[in-house]
């Protein structure tokens, strides 16, 4: 019985303590010619267990790399009357750092909108820390074509949208399986989510899952026709604070 209590304890440090600090970084080669390089983070849910000084490892990487593009599929706080009450300007502050010639591109996820529904607050954040926050809509940056949709769960996706014309589209979801819904996915060369945490809590095959990320959680998946789904497992924590098997990730694409 004590060497039960002695494992329980130890996995309970080491998910709490220790696993959730780790930083996986993932390279990802979406065209076999050498193009642009693409940083991607997600879901930080900044909150009492995932304080800003969390990111700095990850917002240092990102520099270092020198990405062309920078996206973030949503998830910026765990709760939005969370954010206006505690170190949003220290969280601005990291954003406001990270720099990419192509720009720096957002979506929203489900926590982005606040108790009463409303997305202006975290809108306005990113906003003002230099990213440009994509609702429904398609922009061309360079010869990559972005586009985000709202939210599944808390938004009204527009789930026929069209990429503007480029050499790349790329689309932006927080939930994976938004994908299922979308009419035309064979125009996106390379589609980028979150949402999942990779199961956040994972051992062997089984994990948490999440409504809208049932059917693609974790990593790479083709999705015919040229078309490649990446779900990033995300940075930050929700519901528990733990992390096991899943550890925090940045993700950089070769496109």
């Amino acid at each position: 019985m004590i060497w039960i209590i002695i494992l329980l304890f130890s996995l309970l440090f080491y998910g709490i303590l220790l696993e959730p600090h780790f930083m996986h970084v993932r390279k990802v080669k979406i065209s076999d010619e050498k193009g642009l390089k693409v940083a991607h983070f997600t879901d930080t849910h900044f909150n009492w267990h995932t304080r800003p000084r969390r990111f700095y490892k990850f917002s240092k990487h990102i520099k270092q790399m020198e990405p062309d593009l920078i996206l973030f599929t949503g998830d910026l706080f765990d709760k939005v009357s969370w954010a206006q009450k505690h170190e949003r300007n220290k969280v601005k502050e990291i954003l406001t750092d990270l720099e990419a010639p192509l720009g720096k591109f957002a979506i929203l996820g489900n926590h982005d909108f606040s108790e009463e529904g409303h997305p202006n607050y975290i809108r306005s954040f990113l906003e003002e820390s230099g990213f440009t926050v994509l609702t429904n809509q398609s922009v061309r940056s360079g010869n990559v074509s972005l586009t985000g949709l709202d939210d599944l769960r808390e938004g009204q996706p527009n789930f026929e949208m069209l990429p503007e014309q480029a050499d790349f589209s790329l689309l932006m979801i927080h939930e994976p399986d938004t994908i299922l819904r979308v009419e035309h996915p064979e125009k996106y060369d390379l589609v980028v989510a979150g949402h999942s945490h990779g199961g956040q809590i994972r051992l062997g095959n089984w994990r948490l899952r999440n409504d809208g990320s049932k059917a693609y959680d974790s990593g790479l998946y083709d999705l015919g026709q040229n078309t490649t789904l990446f779900v990033n497992a995300g940075i930050g924590l929700t519901f528990l604070p733990i992390r096991f098997g899943v550890p925090p990730e940045i993700v950089y694409y070769e496109i």
